[in-house]
């Protein structure tokens, strides 16, 4: 059986369970010792602030198998005898009732005999709160004359309050205010020095990633590095950095209504792994290909942390805004943050191939903080994301240093892509410049080039003066002596009729070099349509055959003229061919050696008609071949060995060649079979189609 203790006792008691521990189980240790004095089944001790109840609190109650039988009976008013048990609990004690108004208000003691009588007889209409006990005590606990804290003691059955339980309650007052106050002093301590560590730890962060970007250059490299000291800071499971890449030029102003088209890219991501014998977090296969596993040295491998680095891969993993909810919600709310407590119901919502790439399976709190930059700070660079296994209230003090950290972040892609642009700007211009200085040694030597042409221009124009006016001088000359002395009366009818005829071949040689000329520039453009008419090509060859052997006979020279098998009938234009045909044959005779034969040789293969011409003779050097078809080019020495020509018969050959649909090659090399090096054998090949019609569909 208990007996009443004096409440002096009791006071003595209470200050040597202060003097003796210094943790939050004084409470209890006191609720215990109150309920004990006073025979309670309860004891509930809490401070006060503002008239709410708070922490520190401690409730001690009463267990026995008696109680728990007397407890089913309704009116029992039997003490318990049996062993007492105390626990720490939050009690089922609404602490918003009207019954602890004048205690936490005014500082009184409430005695309540049996609380559901007493509000049946003061309110027959108010509602009977459910209270684990019937019969109530409680008063203030003070501390330096204010009220800090109350005290409740409760039985499970009616009971008269006794004048020896209101002073126990009395005497337990100040050292309960005191224990309270002390408590409360001890928290405030704490939760400074918690507060200094933190803000340590922040100021840690900050000053690691502004090092971070100025030991690096590259934006990956240090985005990297700030999620990793992130995630060390606030000890979260996994932290990601995510950066969007706009279709229309990054920085343009965003509208706050439409969703953009951008991909979301994982460009950095770091894991915490707190226990080692706690299973961390599966990687999802999304994010394999960006992430690589780090570990610390064994020294701290109980509180290892494994690293997923990027290392700017050739293909991140990426999805595009629209297919997260989350990414667009955070997208929408920037510049504000999209913390999260507990994201579960919204990841669920999320698109499989987003989540994976989140790696959102298995987490609970999700915090993203935009990263904003360019004009007015409204464009949304990227995310910062931190995400934990478990729910996560996410303080003021971690939501302003993460914006602290995704300013300079963001001020980094910034500056990093600003530096890029720099730099690709110079090479450019560096391009450019050597462009330039190139295109302007291609000119000067186009120019140099152009110099020569206008030189050798300027030698052929003082060559084809030359040689006009020898081709136009010495007929005139001959004429003009032919009409002198057919002025002389006396002349013989021989005479005169021999000085027409010479009157008569120089004027048909100056008239010839005109048509020539005009020839010439009428089939350069190609404006002369082509006239096809059937001829016999063999009976052709063979009479200009006949013609130019009686003109070789002076000069010893031989035609040889080898004519295969050939088709009877062959469709061209005439004129064009037999005038091709004249000149070369003309020139084969005019450049020949004397006591030689010129060869022409005729062949069919494949719908067309090749025709070689070549004779023997001084040939043509390597240098003036390729210029050989120009207008009013002749051979090196020509002029000086006096051979007559204006420069034009092969220029026309070619015009009227390609007036055929033709072509026409040109070689020359020594002669195998000469019994001199001096002799070389020139031939001009000829290759035309059987019907130039049909060449030209």
């Amino acid at each position: 059986m208990q007996y009443p203790v004096d409440p002096a006792l009791l006071g003595q008691q209470i200050c040597q369970i202060l003097a003796t521990n210094f943790d939050r189980e004084i409470l209890l240790q006191i609720a215990n010792t109150l309920g004990v004095a006073c025979q309670a089944d309860l004891c509930f001790v809490a401070a006060v602030v503002d008239q709410k109840v708070v922490n520190p609190n401690a409730c001690w109650q009463l267990w026995s198998d008696r109680q728990n039988a007397a407890g089913a009976a309704a009116g029992s008013t039997q003490t318990p005898e049996h062993s007492q048990t105390t626990k720490l609990k939050s009690p089922s004690i609404s602490l918003e009732h009207p019954i602890w108004a004048n205690v936490l208000a005014n500082g009184e003691r409430v005695a309540i005999s049996d609380y559901q009588d007493s509000l049946a007889a003061s309110s027959p209409n108010f509602p009977v709160t459910p209270l684990p006990f019937r019969a109530i005590l409680a008063g203030p606990a003070r501390f330096g004359g204010a009220v800090n804290g109350m005290m409740i003691l409760g039985k499970s059955h009616p009971h008269e309050w006794s004048v020896t339980d209101l002073q126990h309650l009395e005497a337990a007052s100040n050292p309960i205010g005191l224990a309270i106050s002390h408590i409360q002093k001890t928290q405030e301590i704490a939760n400074l020095n918690e507060q200094l560590q933190r803000q340590a730890k922040y100021k840690n962060l900050l000053m690691s990633v502004a090092a971070s970007i100025d030991t690096n250059s590259e934006a990956d490299r240090i985005l990297q590095q700030v999620i990793e000291n992130t995630v060390d800071t606030l000890e979260v499971d996994r932290g990601q950095i995510l950066l969007l890449k706009y279709t229309d030029p990054l920085f343009k102003t965003r509208s706050p209504h439409q969703t953009p088209k951008v991909k979301v890219e994982l460009v950095g991501e770091s894991a915490l792994k707190k226990n080692p014998k706690k299973q961390a977090i599966a990687p999802s296969d999304a994010g394999k290909k960006s992430s690589t596993s780090k570990t610390k040295n064994k020294d701290k491998a109980a509180n290892s942390k494994s690293k997923i680095s990027n290392s700017k891969p050739n293909n991140s993993p990426a999805f595009l805004l629209s297919e997260s909810n989350l990414c667009d919600k955070a997208f929408h709310s920037a510049p504000k943050p999209l913390a999260l407590a507990d994201a579960g119901e919204l990841i669920g919502n999320e698109q499989e191939g987003a989540a994976a790439i989140l790696k959102l399976q298995g987490i609970r709190g999700l915090l993203l903080v935009p990263l904003t930059g360019g004009a007015g700070q409204e464009t949304v660079l990227g995310f910062l994301v931190l995400q934990h296994s478990e729910p996560r209230a996410w303080s003021p003090e971690e939501l302003e240093v993460l914006a602290s950290v995704s300013a300079q972040a963001s001020r980094a892609i910034i500056q990093t892509q600003r530096l890029k642009e720099a730099q690709t700007l110079i090479f450019d211009r560096t391009a450019q410049l050597q462009q330039s200085l190139d295109v302007q040694a291609k000119l000067y030597e186009q120019s140099a080039l152009q110099l020569e042409q206008l030189r050798k221009l300027k030698l052929i124009k003082d060559e084809f003066l030359s040689t006009m006016s020898h081709e136009l001088r010495t007929p005139l000359t001959i004429m003009k002596l032919a009409i002198l002395m057919l002025k002389q009366a006396e002349q013989a009818s021989a005479s005169r009729a021999k000085y027409l005829d010479i009157l008569e071949q120089q004027c048909s040689k100056e008239t010839d070099l005109v048509n020539d000329l005009l020839t010439l520039k009428q089939f350069e453009p190609q404006q002369v349509p082509i006239s096809l008419i059937k001829i016999d090509l063999k009976g052709l060859i063979q009479d200009l055959a006949g013609d130019f052997e009686k003109q070789w006979a002076d000069k010893q020279l031989t035609l040889k003229v080898d004519l295969p098998k050939l088709t009877p009938c062959w469709e061209t234009d005439p004129d064009s061919l037999k005038r091709v045909l004249l000149e070369l044959l003309t020139n084969a005779g005019k450049y020949s050696a004397s006591g030689t034969a010129v060869v022409f040789q005729a062949s069919e293969a494949a719908g067309y008609i090749v025709l070689t011409i070549s004779n023997l003779g001084s040939g043509i050097s390597a240098a003036d071949l390729p210029h050989i078809f120009d207008k009013f080019r002749r051979g090196s020495g020509i002029t000086d060995q006096a051979i007559p020509g204006t420069g034009l018969g092969l220029a026309l050959v070619k015009c009227l060649v390609q007036h055929l649909n033709g072509t026409i090659d040109v070689s020359s090399s020594p002669a195998k079979s000469s019994e001199t090096d001096e002799l070389w054998r020139t031939s001009f090949t000829l290759t035309l189609p059987q019907s130039p019609a049909d060449s030209l569909i």
